[in-house]
């Protein structure tokens, strides 16, 4: 449950800048999927149906991290970011250079606003998740990274939001992803190099579903159990999917996982499994007794469930490897 604090008052020097930021952009609500930029002017119409409108391209970028990747990949340079932890800690920014990167917060739901103001960001990118396989939002609730919808209006005072939507068909989203960074000015040559690399990755790993159909489990693990991930409910699953990999599906209802209890966990099967980093590492699984004799765990076929960003890069990359965890797996499930 999210519990909503009382918004900090800004001092006058950072309410001067909101100000001036205020005075050049504008947000409306439409249901045009995208606007095209002009030279005299700007628009861009995010996935929740809202139109934002400058006065001219903008330069400066903000962002959560996982929508700051993607950006960068594509040849573009933030100026400010936050995110869950430090972008040292965050693998997905092993590659980037990312000195030019203010980071206004390292911790879920934390934005020193101070910081994110001082960087004059021209607009600032943000993602939502459906909380149901219809793929509803709940506009009650503030997009993901913010800590609560008075959080969020604070940055949306400092400069417009764009919302992407990370729900419904990956293939889509990573689209929808790239759109956006090409209306940021991204450099051509490279999207258009991404995305051979990334056509190329996907036709790999489509061939290597198809000529070893190993059942795949994507799963996370902590004290209170196992939860499996339902890949119609991940878009970056669901693109695998639609490549052919064929996936574990768990038996509990629910949304997006179905969860275990550990005295249940032994009936999660598949002959490779997808670990996400964040809980339970493999010697860990190997302690509990209900899943220690579990087929591919014995058999070593463990291999890391990373949350690759949807862009082209960050996708090529998972299938790549994804394509050779499969190729080199075996059967060890009925």
């Amino acid at each position: 449950m999210r519990t909503v604090s009382r918004p900090r008052l800004l001092p006058l020097a950072v309410i001067l800048v909101l100000a001036a930021l205020s005075a050049c952009s504008s947000t409306t609500h439409e249901s045009t999927s995208n606007a095209a930029a002009s030279e005299e002017s700007w628009s861009f119409t995010d996935d929740l149906g809202r139109t934002v409108t400058l006065d001219r391209a903008p330069t400066r970028v903000a962002g959560v991290n996982d929508q700051i990747v993607p950006l960068m990949h594509y040849g573009l340079e933030p100026v400010a970011s936050w995110g869950y932890s430090a972008i040292e800690d965050d693998a997905r920014f092993d590659d980037l250079d990312t000195s030019g990167i203010e980071q206004v917060g390292t911790a879920y739901g934390e934005i020193d606003l101070e910081k994110l103001a001082a960087e004059r960001p021209d607009v600032i990118v943000s993602e939502v998740y459906p909380t149901d396989e219809k793929g509803t939002i709940d506009t009650t609730q503030p997009d993901y990274g913010f800590k609560d919808l008075a959080q969020q209006k604070q940055v949306e005072a400092i400069a417009p939001v764009v919302t992407i939507l990370l729900g419904g068909d990956g293939a889509d989203v990573v689209d929808r992803t790239t759109e956006l960074a090409d209306a940021l000015g991204a450099d051509p040559g490279t999207v258009a190099k991404a995305k051979k690399r990334y056509d190329a990755a996907s036709e790999a790993l489509e061939k290597a579903a198809t000529a070893n159909p190993v059942t795949v489990t994507s799963l996370y693990a902590d004290s209170d159990g196992v939860s499996v991930a339902k890949a119609q409910d991940d878009p970056a699953l669901q693109l695998y999917a639609g490549l052919g990999v064929q996936f574990f599906e768990p038996k509990p209802e629910g949304y997006y996982w179905g969860n275990y209890s550990w005295e249940n966990a032994g009936q999660v099967g598949g002959d490779m499994w997808l670990l996400q980093q964040a809980g339970y590492d493999s010697a860990q699984l190997k302690k509990q007794p209900t899943i220690a004799g579990n087929a591919a765990l014995a058999a070593g076929q463990i291999h890391p469930w990373v949350s690759a960003a949807l862009d082209y890069v960050s996708q090529a990359d998972y299938m790549e490897q994804l394509a050779g965890w499969i190729t080199d797996a075996r059967t060890v499930t009925d």
